[in-house]
């Protein structure tokens, strides 16, 4: 009998256990979007929330190791940064929170000094705004931008996503292109401020055909052409208001050959271009040399079709990458959903080394304003 209670006893101890550190994992958070390079390459700049502290805008310097963090007004939570060109100014959205909840309807483009000073916003228009970048000369802001709040779904908060860009100066915003695509990336121009660059996902509309707009049969057909043309590419280089969509490279449609399927992906996404234009480096799926297919890698686009892989990246989901101004490095978020890592490759050689980040901020820049 004695054994038994012993027996019993063990068991609930090992359960009471077990369900603590199941508890502590499901804890566990660290995520980790938007990353990019400061000019000289010597910072990441990302959003970042993990146990104990909301999303903030983070800063982390490559050289000290130090981790720094931008403290958002009450009211309101700051996401999205990206330095411009000549580091002098710090661009990022600036959601509105009533109560606790954000308002999608009215997030603005707004920018900064880096030391945290002089906060403006651009817009002050309704409709969802995200992934703002700089053009070369800092007079316009290149984003992404949402006609439609979505009330149901998890893949996205809002829908029919086109590029706009702001002049910083007035305010004015123009829109770029017209295909209300369901989601996209963040858009950059090249050093012409006149081409970009973007990732678009199933348009919703296509100006080179007439009342296509919102016309769910034109638009079957024209997305099940793009598809069958170009497999699932949808990166594009364009100006504004062209009426066609061409994708700008074809990668081959590894999910089809290897009858696998990695959800939420495109053949080739995510695109990040270096400052002079010369480094684009992008998301496809790879295949390791037995011809298997090898989950998403990033290469770094060729004129000549020979794209070249830059990252050997195990089987997991790829959340965000960079390309460093000069082209020479590129940083990698991936990881768990809640659980993201950070990986600096050199792009001439694909040697990389893992990131360790201090769990918290050691110092908040604006900690003073």
């Amino acid at each position: 009998m004695k054994k038994i209670l012993m027996v019993i006893i063990a068991m609930l101890f090992c359960f009471i256990a077990c369900a603590g550190f199941a508890t502590m994992d499901k804890e566990k958070k660290d995520v980790i979007r938007e990353i990019s390079f400061s000019p000289d390459g010597k910072k990441l700049i990302f959003d970042r929330s993990n146990i104990g502290r909301a999303s903030m805008i983070h800063v982390y310097d490559l050289m000290t190791g130090e981790l720094s963090a931008y403290q958002s007004p009450e009211g309101e939570k700051w996401i999205h940064a990206r330095y411009s060109f000549d580091g002098k100014s710090i661009v990022f959205i600036a959601m509105p929170l009533i109560g606790q909840k954000e308002d999608p309807a009215n997030w603005q483009i707004a920018v900064m000094d880096p030391d945290g000073k002089n906060v403006r916003k651009i817009t002050n228009t309704t409709g969802l705004k995200i992934f703002p970048s700089f053009s070369h000369t800092g007079r316009k802001i290149i984003f992404a931008r949402a006609d439609v709040i979505r009330k149901k779904g998890s893949r996205t908060p809002a829908a029919d996503y086109d590029v706009y860009e702001v002049d910083v100066k007035t305010g004015r915003e123009t829109r770029l292109t017209h295909f209300r695509f369901f989601q996209m990336s963040r858009p950059f121009y090249f050093p012409d401020d006149k081409t970009f660059v973007f990732w678009g996902e199933f348009p919703r509309a296509y100006p080179a055909i007439p009342d296509s707009d919102g016309n769910s049969a034109i638009m079957d057909k024209v997305r099940k052409e793009l598809e069958a043309k170009y497999q699932r590419n949808s990166i594009y280089v364009m100006q504004a208001n062209e009426k066609e969509l061409k994708p700008y490279l074809v990668m081959p449609d590894y999910q089809k050959k290897f009858k696998m399927y990695v959800a939420g992906s495109e053949t080739s996404r995510l695109p990040s271009l270096s400052a002079d234009g010369s480094v684009l480096v992008f998301v496809s799926l790879g295949y390791k040399p037995d011809g298997s297919a090898d989950w998403e890698q990033l290469y770094q686009y060729s004129a000549d079709g020979n794209h070249r892989r830059i990252t050997h990246l195990p089987a997991t989901s790829l959340w965000n990458q960079a390309v460093s101004p000069n082209g020479e490095l590129l940083a990698v978020v991936y990881g768990e959903q809640t659980i993201n890592n950070i990986v600096l490759y050199q792009v001439k050689d694909g040697t990389s080394k893992e990131i360790t980040l201090p769990d918290q901020p050691s110092r908040i820049i604006n900690g003073n304003q």
